[in-house]
């Protein structure tokens, strides 16, 4: 195996999310990697259809104020870490233009990730049939290896 020099965590702030970058903060400093987070705003294209035409269901205000939050928390997640390892090289993105598994992938090719670990909600059935799996697509697609925390 290779050596590990750049780590990417995708994060959404929820309990698995959190897991996953705890490990991914050990691994980065075990190897002394590079960790970079990414947050993919979810892009809200739903629409009430009527007979006059779409009308979006979410408005731009609302999604404003979902990238500004996302913003705040990632520059202060960012800065939690830098204060409890000095030593780590720490970087972030937020990426609106994707969907998370494409936005997650794009980010590792960018970054040049040796690995990705990343959370994974965990969904059977017909929630995952649904929602899909963001965790299945990226381990199936990355170029990289893949590490994914479940809860």
């Amino acid at each position: 195996m290779s050596a590990i020099t750049k780590i990417l965590c995708p994060i959404d702030f929820s309990d698995n999310s959190n897991a996953a970058l705890d490990m991914a903060l050990q691994l980065a400093e075990t190897n002394k990697a590079a960790l970079h987070l990414i947050y993919v705003l979810p892009k809200m294209n739903y629409y009430d259809w009527t007979l006059t035409g779409a009308t979006p269901l979410i408005d731009n205000d609302l999604f404003e104020q979902m990238d500004k939050d996302a913003r705040e928390k990632s520059n202060a997640l960012v800065e939690k870490i830098k204060n409890e390892h000095p030593q780590m090289l720490i970087t972030a993105e937020i990426d609106e233009l994707n969907s998370p598994a494409d936005g997650v992938l794009n980010a590792a090719k960018t970054f040049k990730a040796d690995m990705i670990v990343m959370g994974s909600h965990g969904r059977k059935g017909f929630d995952r049939i649904l929602m899909g799996s963001v965790a299945e697509s990226v381990m199936r697609n990355a170029d990289c290896s893949v590490v994914i925390y479940k809860k």
